[in-house]
């Protein structure tokens, strides 16, 4: 068993089996810091940045959903949870969360590469970071990438993030983009927070971001109108982000036209990896269920797929809040400082050969998560490229956002999907790690 000193404020632990503790009057005095810690402003942010606040005492992490590394011989390092409201965002109510973190540094190593931010799916409410379509708690990608040196960063929203209100008055609507606030303000928090200490310590250490569906969504929009190009060095978005055109993705009376995935320039769109005689592959940006019910209620407009052809106004507030929108918001696309890769399902495992054309069943046909995600990846081309880009086509996913069990034929070897995001972002024996502070600025 290790006892090195965890650097940076709050790096607390629960040692299962262990003795190692921390006195209540330093919890209490550094998570008082933490409260009051000031943000740094963005530069090129379009959107305003809310604050996090009301941070309580640290408690014992749930044990479903959050990361705990297993040193063996009974020896387990658990997350130290907290409650704390993510407040003061202009144009969406206060928020209550949980987060979580733990460093390796004094546990497997004696150095730090880098913090990595997980956000799940849907509305957030779980932790995120194992691989959909693996048992809970086997921790994949936070296994992982804490072994290879870097510090992981879970958090739980109390709500759906998407839903920026409670309740709504009449004739008021919900605003995704709004709303995305709470996951930009809690990204620039951790940058502050829990990064920037690491990285006094550790100069080349990474301030990275992975998110999956929604999760995904978040990141991007973080990007797109938060300025979270500003601190990010890496990010992964897998199966995603899902509100690149959320107008398409709701708007009936004619449905939208079916979007062809890296189908710019004959083809070649500029970052795709679709493999050795890979094709680009078309599919509708149409929300399906439970995704267009979800959306309905985020944007409290439950017209959002029905039946009835969807009015020009619902369109527009649609459009308008979408990551793609309308320049409403001036969205940025460019990002000089951070590396970028999309993991998109460009076919799904379907063993029993269903028609998805006749008889569509969502755990064996595609969904919008890929087509949705290309309308983002087609505003990047070689003009405002990250440093290091790739969208990678994924084939035979386990359902349609099962990236991590598909397989990838543009890496070399054609690994399964985990095996190529945990590589890109922390590195291996295939691809370098992307998450590191240096080149990128």
């Amino acid at each position: 068993m290790l006892h090195g000193q965890v650097s940076g404020p709050l790096h607390t632990r629960n040692l299962k089996s262990t003795t190692k503790t921390l006195t209540t009057a330093t919890l209490f005095t550094t998570v008082s810091l933490l409260a009051i810690a000031a943000f740094s402003a963005p530069a090129h942010a379009q959107l305003s940045l809310g604050s996090v606040t009301n941070i309580g005492d640290p408690f014992a992490c749930p044990a479903s959903g959050w990361y705990s590394y297993n040193a063996g011989g009974g020896t387990v390092y658990s997350m130290s949870c907290f409650g704390a409201t993510l407040s003061s965002c202009s144009n969406a109510q206060d928020i209550g969360f949980t987060f979580g973190y733990l460093s390796p540094s004094g546990i497997i190593t004696g150095s730090v590469k880098g913090v990595i931010v997980f956000f799940n799916g849907s509305g957030g409410e779980e932790p995120a970071g194992d691989a959909t379509g693996t048992p809970a708690g086997e921790f994949d990608f936070t296994d992982y990438y804490f072994k290879q040196g870097y510090e992981i960063v879970q958090i739980a929203w109390g709500s759906d993030w998407e839903q920026n209100q409670t309740s709504y008055s009449p004739g008021q609507y919900g605003n995704i983009q709004n709303a995305a606030c709470r996951p930009a303000t809690f990204l620039n928090y951790v940058y502050n927070s829990i990064y920037k200490p690491v990285q006094q310590s550790y100069p080349s250490a990474g301030m990275c971001a992975q998110g999956a569906s929604g999760g995904s969504g978040a990141v991007a929009y973080s990007l797109a109108y938060y300025g979270a190009g500003s601190w990010l060095d890496n990010v992964e978005l897998i199966s995603g982000p899902v509100f690149g055109d959320i107008k398409q993705g709701c708007q009936v009376g004619p449905t939208a036209p079916s979007v062809t995935v890296c189908g710019q320039n004959g083809g070649s769109q500029y970052g795709c990896q679709l493999g050795a005689g890979g094709s680009t592959w078309t599919l509708s940006p149409e929300y399906i269920t439970p995704a267009v019910t979800s959306v309905g209620i985020w944007t409290n407009d439950t017209s959002c797929g029905g039946s009835n052809s969807t009015s020009s106004a619902s369109n527009l507030r649609w459009w308008q809040q979408s990551i793609v929108d309308d320049g409403t918001n001036s969205p940025t696309f460019t990002y000089p400082n951070t590396a970028m890769s999309g993991w998109l399902c460009r076919s799904v495992s379907n063993p029993h050969n269903i028609n998805c054309a006749t008889n569509f069943n969502p755990n064996y046909c595609p969904n919008n998560t890929s087509p949705q995600g290309q309308i983002f990846y087609a505003q990047i081309g070689s003009s405002n490229s990250p440093p290091h880009y790739d969208v990678y086509a994924v084939d035979q996913c386990n359902g349609p956002e099962g990236v991590t069990s598909g397989n990838v034929p543009g890496v070399t070897s054609n690994p399964t999907g985990l095996i190529a995001i945990e590589q890109d972002m922390a590195g291996g024996n295939i691809l370098p790690a992307q998450c590191f502070h240096g080149i990128h600025h």
